[in-house]
């Protein structure tokens, strides 16, 4: 019997407040005075240790309820990776406020749906966001508080409220509200292929059961690590992966507020000594086509990557550890169930697949009639576990298609294999039906970039003349290579070569850049209207 299966249940108390479980149990550890937090931008490098931000966090809830924050009310988070990301966040916990960390790289007509959607009781928001947050104000129903971040020192404008300032003023010391598990604790945001965002509500029960079940149990994550994230803490992902987690086993977090360019992540994987790094297969496909960078870097404390978000192609991971002779464990989660359920893990990756159930978790694939597939077949995932979110806020009818109690049913298409392996076909959308046979566009992306020319690809369906769907694949090329008619049909060989002949593209079309969503992934229904923009026949 495994270790893990011998795990304990994961006992997570009535009464319990994220900023204690996360925060405060470090100084009960003894570890106040240890680094939790390496900050890295353009206006200062700075370390805070877990002390500073517990006492600043204070500082923040104090402030909330000066300004008669209660219990329950939702406070919007508009802030970059910085040291005040950490310390309000968890100061709004410890109010016992709800915690709505929002994407800092929208336009005005977004924050305006969520001052409609949301309705928070105040905002969080840096001085970098506020061009595009103030003109949603005027016509806000609502109008929230506004706590203003200008970490340069610039005057806060009018109406609102220098949240450095007003902070400093407050008293280091406070009541943490004793929360229950099952309250409110954090909204997170779940675009889905298409419309509005959606807010997942979760509480605090979810967030702690994951770490433990995931972080600490499946992935081991230590005191001695050092965690670096590709993505920004509003998204769920890194949340978690880069705060939330090595917080949970007194670690430390190197936070980025810019956006950095691929190649230059080297050079501060070495500086902070980063055991893990937290990406997405982009940017890890980036890095190797820039892996001269790290030439003479001493990149020895990498044990790992995470990786989520989108398919891992095959020869990018095998790329990777081949190179740095770090593994990148792969895994797949969703807002709706807080983070990541299936994973590859220390010592157990299966390169393209997913890897295996997180313990606690379970499944069923199901066909579109909701009855559950024959083995090896693909089917819809249907995820069951005990971090699952209550639902959508303010959508009944679409919390009802998704959510069933701990289960949550999305988008996406899996086989598992006789080992337990689960392999990532698409979503639901995407899936491309060839010869009368459903074919994962994922697959055929894998094929087509596994030929030397191919850096992505992206592969999305078109009907040709007769109206029978087929696979057309959009391709990105590595330096020193021309797209070609030539060229296309070398790759088509070389796919029919790895999988059916009936599943290869039939046409293949190069592009300097595939679109891409703000996470990095795919955005494949651009790339279906790309396809039909091209053969009228797809969209008749």
């Amino acid at each position: 019997m495994s270790a893990a299966e011998t795990n304990p249940p994961i006992d997570v108390p009535d009464r319990v407040n994220m900023a204690t479980w996360f925060l405060d149990a470090r100084l009960d550890e003894g570890r106040g005075e240890q680094v939790a937090v390496y900050y890295e931008g353009k206006d200062a490098r700075e370390t805070w240790t877990y002390a500073a931000l517990v006492e600043a966090s204070r500082r923040i809830t104090n402030l909330l309820r000066a300004h008669d924050l209660r219990i329950e009310d939702r406070v919007q988070l508009l802030l970059l990776d910085t040291p005040e990301f950490v310390t309000s966040y968890f100061g709004i916990l410890r109010a016992g406020c709800v915690a709505v960390p929002t994407n800092t790289w929208l336009k005005t007509k977004d924050y305006a749906y969520y001052l409609e959607y949301a309705r928070p009781r105040a905002v969080f928001v840096d001085a970098s966001v506020w061009p595009e947050f103030e003109p949603a104000l005027p016509a806000a129903r609502h109008r929230p508080l506004i706590f203003y971040v200008d970490r340069t020192g610039g005057p806060a404008p009018e109406g609102t409220i220098d949240m450095l300032a007003a902070a400093a003023e407050q008293p280091a010391e406070t009541e943490t509200e004793p929360t229950y598990r099952d309250d409110f604790a954090t909204w997170l945001s779940s675009s889905g292929s298409t419309g509005n965002p959606k807010c997942v509500v979760h509480m605090h029960h979810d967030f702690i059961w994951n770490t433990v079940a995931y972080a600490q149990r499946t992935l081991g994550l230590k005191p001695t690590d050092i965690t670096m994230g590709a993505p920004k803490l509003f998204f769920g992902y890194a949340l978690a992966s880069n705060m939330l987690f090595p917080f949970s086993v007194g670690g430390s977090c190197v936070l980025l507020p810019e956006r950095v360019a691929a190649e230059d992540y080297f050079e501060l994987l070495e500086r902070y000594k980063v055991t893990q790094f937290v990406t997405v297969p982009t940017t890890i496909a980036k890095m190797l086509a820039a892996a001269d960078r790290a030439e003479g870097r001493d990149l020895s404390a990498l044990h790992s990557l995470i990786s989520a978000g989108e398919a891992l192609p095959p020869r990018v991971c095998k790329t990777w550890h081949e190179r740095f002779d770090a593994e990148i464990y792969d895994g797949i989660g969703s807002a709706e169930m807080f983070h990541v359920y299936i994973t590859n893990r220390p010592g157990d990756v299966k390169v393209g697949s997913l890897g295996k159930l997180v313990q606690g978790y379970s499944y069923e694939l199901v066909d579109d009639a909701g009855k559950q597939v024959p083995a090896g077949e693909i089917g819809t995932l249907v995820i069951k576990g005990p971090s699952a979110g209550l639902g959508y806020w303010r959508m009944r009818d679409k919390s009802r298609e998704t959510f069933f109690g701990d289960a949550v049913k999305g988008g996406d298409k899996f086989f598992v294999d006789e080992a337990g392996y689960f392999w990532y076909c698409g979503r639901g959308d995407d899936m491309l039906k060839c010869s009368g046979v459903y074919v994962s566009p994922v697959e055929v992306e894998d094929a087509v970039m596994g030929h030397a020319s191919v850096r992505e690809a992206g592969v999305a369906g078109f009907r040709d003349e007769a109206g029978l769907e087929k696979a057309m694949a959009f391709v990105e090329l590595n330096e020193g290579f021309a797209g070609s008619d030539d060229l296309a049909e070398a790759i088509v060989a070389h796919v029919r070569n790895h999988i059916a002949a009936f599943k290869a593209p039939r046409k293949v079309v190069f592009v300097d850049e595939l679109p891409r969503t703000e996470t990095g992934k795919i955005r494949r229904a651009r790339l279906r209207e790309l396809a039909a923009e091209m053969n009228p026949e797809s969209a008749s």
